[in-house]
């Protein structure tokens, strides 16, 4: 069994749609934050890779801004917003133009844009 394989196969999914799977693992059993990576994988490029601190930092930032501030179900975050996918996408392509954009905004701003896409996305789902 190779690495990825591994990781696939213990870690915990977040999200998953037919590009990406994002997903955590424990370290030692622990679910301590420090002490949990998270990863993303391609399954197009069938690429694992492990989100840095900064990266892990920011996700769990839009996602508290996202449940505290905001009021969303942590099951609304993922469910609701797109924040999961355009990590993934993110990742995917560090190099890229839409890693810069997308870290370029503060978390608190970040979840500040999610929370009214959903409130958009309800209203008009609603009307």
């Amino acid at each position: 069994m190779t690495r990825t394989e591994a990781i696939l196969h213990k870690g915990q999914t977040l999200f998953e749609d037919k590009s990406y799977i994002l997903l955590w693992t424990k370290f030692l059993g622990l679910s301590l934050l420090a002490l949990t990576s998270y990863y993303v994988y391609d399954k197009q490029k069938k690429l694992l890779i492990k989100l840095n601190g900064r990266e892990k930092a920011y996700l769990m930032g839009v996602s508290y801004y996202l449940t505290n501030q905001h009021g969303l179900s942590p099951r609304a975050v993922i469910d609701n917003t797109g924040l999961f996918k355009d990590v993934c996408r993110a990742i995917a392509d560090r190099n890229g133009g839409f890693y810069k954009n997308f870290f370029s905004e503060n978390s608190k701003d970040q979840a500040k844009n999610y929370a009214a896409q959903t409130y958009r996305k309800n209203k008009n789902g609603k009307d």
